[in-house]
């Protein structure tokens, strides 16, 4: 720190200590400084006050004064001092209207974003008239001002729509932000912000995109039009909105169902992840779905599968977890993976696809006759480190698999020899959610799975060891045959599993604590 730094900072502290310690004759002492001859004191001065909040509201109109000051950098303390004590209050609004003219970007900037929660008073009519401003980049703060204002903000509606059309920039992407912040009030500015979908910067187009989505339902006529324009930025700006709206898209479902066998792979993969938002609400596009599984991009398969899951419903989670127990044998992992995730969610209704789990979890899963020179779940397009560190053995799909049979197949006996053979799997993270799997059977464990529990707490991983010790305690008395093994994890190195074997212990000698 540069010796000069280091002195104002220690100023700063002291302010501020005189501040609290002499109260409002210590505010009014900050505000006299604010005329100091030296700006490092000025500026010191400012924001020895911001720190004081709204309690510090009788120094408003001396922080609107700064807003003048010569320095830059005395007006960027001073805008910033004058949102924080000004916070809700209209006090403060002119001064904050008055920064949105200042000649620095900061300034413009700090005042801009201090108008969100603020009383909107008669600020939207002199923003709006700063909307008019020869100046851009007024004009810009301007615009973004007005989006902390909504919904007072609507009066300024014709203005918006009409910078829509600016030739900078940043003022279209202020513009579309200050139209979103409106929500359904915005929606006559629908037919622009359509046009601007097609902007040619993209900063505009995602700010046009989440305004739309704000906009919500008034705005599916709109985007399920885009939906069919012969611009790709179009297709997947708006089916990208839908998706963010949610099930209030549910209308907009079969056209976005269709967007599934478009001809550009951004389109697919955004129309599949658009579905998986608006979850049940578009279980009627399950045969898509269903359908894209087949996709011969990875990414759209994997976002297939995961939309599947979120959207599963009947009457269509039978064909649902069909599909996704033949995925979990995809010809890439992440697909396989995707696939273990939507079971998972889908949860006991996914009982159907309890071979395909524990096929998966055991690492035993076969390939198609048909295609049985393309291996199941293998790792592919991935670098060498991620391969080597995380993927090379396929481990993170049995331990998704593993996750997934826990959940589907909680309490059904078929489970348990699958999960306990998971037990034995070459990496840690599989073993250890095998045991806490099978610790959700509780008593309905069996002799072989609480052997086959009692056999990792000896494992060289504490992780595995305290996930051991925490199922047998969930297991209880059923567990007993397993407590000279528990009493020995009680002397364990690591502290954790030591804590859970006294728990373990308790419950398994019919000491259940918490009861």
């Amino acid at each position: 720190m540069k010796k000069a730094d280091a002195c104002s900072a220690v100023f700063l502290i002291l302010l501020l200590n005189m501040a609290q310690a002499q109260g409002v004759a210590g505010l009014d002492g900050l505000v006299g400084r604010l005329e100091h001859p030296l700006w490092t004191a000025r500026r010191d001065a400012a924001l020895a006050i911001g720190s004081s909040g709204p309690a510090a509201t009788d120094a408003i109109s001396a922080l609107t004064r700064t807003l003048d000051d010569v320095d830059v950098q005395v007006r960027r303390a001073a805008v910033q001092a004058l949102a924080d004590v000004g916070a809700g209050s209209e006090a403060a609004l002119p001064g904050l209207v008055h920064a949105l003219n200042d000649s620095d970007w900061v300034v413009r900037r700090r005042a801009a974003l201090s108008f969100e929660d603020m009383p909107a008073g008669d600020a939207v009519a002199s923003i709006r008239e700063l909307l008019a401003s020869e100046s851009t980049d007024v004009r810009t703060s301007a615009a973004l001002a007005l989006s902390g204002l909504a919904p007072a903000s609507i009066d300024a509606l014709p203005e918006l729509i009409s910078a829509l059309a600016a030739n900078d920039w940043q003022l279209r992407a202020a513009a579309a932000h200050a139209l979103g912040a409106l929500g359904p009030d915005g929606q006559e500015a629908l037919p622009a912000l359509a046009r601007a979908l097609r902007d040619r910067d993209w900063g505009v187009a995602e700010q046009v995109v989440e305004a739309l989505s704000l906009i919500g339902e008034p705005a599916l006529p709109v985007l399920v039009d885009a939906l069919s324009d012969n611009s790709l930025a179009v297709r997947w700006g708006a089916v990208r909105a839908l998706g963010r709206i949610g099930a209030d898209a549910e209308t907009a479902v079969p056209a976005i169902a269709g967007l599934l066998d478009d001809e550009a792979i951004q389109a697919r993969w955004a129309a599949a992840r658009s579905l998986w938002a608006i979850g049940p609400a578009a279980a009627g596009a399950t045969p898509e779905l269903v359908a894209a599984l087949d996709d011969p991009d990875w990414v759209v398969r994997w976002s297939a599968a995961r939309a599947l899951g979120a959207t599963a419903a009947e009457p269509h989670i039978g064909a649902t977890v069909k599909a996704l127990g033949t995925a979990l044998e995809d010809r890439d992992s992440r697909v396989c993976e995707a696939a273990a995730f939507a079971l998972e969610r889908i949860g006991a209704a996914a009982i159907d696809a309890l071979p395909a789990l524990s096929r998966a979890a055991t690492g035993v899963a076969v390939s198609s006759e048909e295609d049985s020179d393309a291996p199941a779940c293998q790792v592919i397009d991935v670098g060498p480190v991620a391969e080597e560190l995380l993927m090379q053995s396929g481990w993170t799909v049995r331990w998704a698999a593993v996750r997934a049979l826990g959940v589907v197949g909680r309490g059904e006996s078929e489970a348990l020899a699958p999960l306990s053979l998971a037990m034995l799997d070459e990496h840690w993270q599989v073993r250890g959610v095998a045991a806490l799997a099978i610790g959700q059977f509780e008593n309905r464990a069996t002799p072989p799975a609480v052997a086959a529990i009692a056999a990792v707490l000896s494992d060289e991983r504490a992780a595995v060891r305290k996930a051991a010790t925490i199922a047998l305690g969930e297991i209880g008395p059923t567990a007993r045959t397993a407590l000279v093994a528990l009493r020995r994890v009680a002397e364990d190195e690591d502290e954790a599993v030591r804590d859970a074997a006294v728990v373990a212990i308790a419950n398994v000698s019919g000491n259940r604590q918490g009861e």
